[in-house]
C-alpha cells in the first residue's frame, strides 16, 4: 500500500494570518527534498493562507520515517520564522491520509481552506469511501468510481455554497483578506508508482468568475 498525506501548520504570517512568509516554504522543500527517493516516494510543499500545506507520498512501512523527515523539516523552517519574528497563530496543525494499492492509477483533488474548523467541508457532503478531511484539508478522490474531477468541483461554484462565503480561488490569491469570505483552493493530481503527476491549480479558471463574485458580496 501507498500512503498519500496531508499536514498543515500555521507557520508564520505576514500581516497576520494574510500568507505565509515565502521562505518557509522554500526550507520545508529544501528538506524534504533530501528524502525524496529514499523515505519519500514524493512530495509538494504550497499554503493556504498562513499555514504551510505538505502532501507527502510514502510506502507504508515508511510511516515512522516520514514523519521523522515532516518534523526535521518544520524544525529547520523555525529558524526562519524566529529570525523575522513572524505572526503565529495559535491554531492547531491539521492531518488527513488516505491509502491506496501501489499499482492503482488515482487521480485525486486536495483542496484547502483558510478555516481552522474540523466540521468546514460538511456541505459538501461527499462520500467518506470517496474522501478524507480535517480542519483546512479535504483529499478527495475523483474519476473512476467516483465522481469526476468537473463534477466535484461543480460543488464550490453552487450558489448555495457561495452565499455562505465560500469563495473558489486559484493558489495565488490563496490569502485571508476578509472576515466573512473563506478562500478555498484546489489543486488535482494523478498518482501513479508512487509518483504525483500535478498539481493542477484547478480554481484558476474564469468559469469560477461568478461564484467568486457571489461570494465577495457578503457582508
Amino acid at each position: 500500500m501507498t500512503t498519500l498525506a496531508v499536514y498543515t501548520k500555521p507557520m508564520g504570517g505576514i500581516a497576520g494570518r494574510v500568507r505565509v512568509y515565502p521562505d518557509i516554504l522554500a526550507s520545508v522543500d529544501k528538506a524534504l527534498r533530501k528524502a525524496k527517493g529514499d523515505v519519500l516516494s514524493d512530495f509538494v510543499v504550497t499554503h493556504m493562507a498562513d499555514r504551510v500545506v505538505i502532501l507527502l507520498v510514502y510506502a507504508d512501512d515508511k510511516e515512522q520515517e516520514a514523519a521523522d523527515v515532516l518534523w526535521g523539516a518544520f524544525v529547520d523552517a523555525e529558524s526562519t520564522v524566529k529570525s523575522r519574528n513572524l505572526f503565529r497563530a495559535s491554531a492547531k496543525p491539521s492531518f488527513a491520509q488516505m491509502k491506496v494499492d501501489d499499482d492503482e492509477s488515482v487521480p485525486f483533488v486536495l483542496s484547502l481552506a483558510a478555516s481552522d474548523d474540523p466540521q468546514f467541508w460538511k456541505f459538501l457532503n461527499v462520500p467518506e469511501t470517496q474522501a478524507v478531511s480535517a480542519a483546512s484539508i479535504l483529499l478527495c478522490r475523483t474519476e473512476g468510481l467516483f465522481c469526476t474531477t468537473p463534477e466535484f468541483l461543480e460543488l464550490f461554484a453552487a450558489k448555495e455554497t457561495n452565499e455562505k462565503g465560500i469563495c473558489p480561488v486559484s493558489l495565488c490569491d490563496a490569502a485571508l483578506v476578509r472576515t466573512k469570505v473563506t478562500p478555498v483552493a484546489a489543486l488535482g493530481f494523478t498518482l501513479g508508482n508512487g509518483i504525483l503527476t500535478g498539481p493542477l491549480d484547478l480554481f484558476d479558471n474564469p468559469a469560477f468568475d461568478a461564484a467568486r463574485k457571489r461570494a465577495s458580496e457578503i457582508y
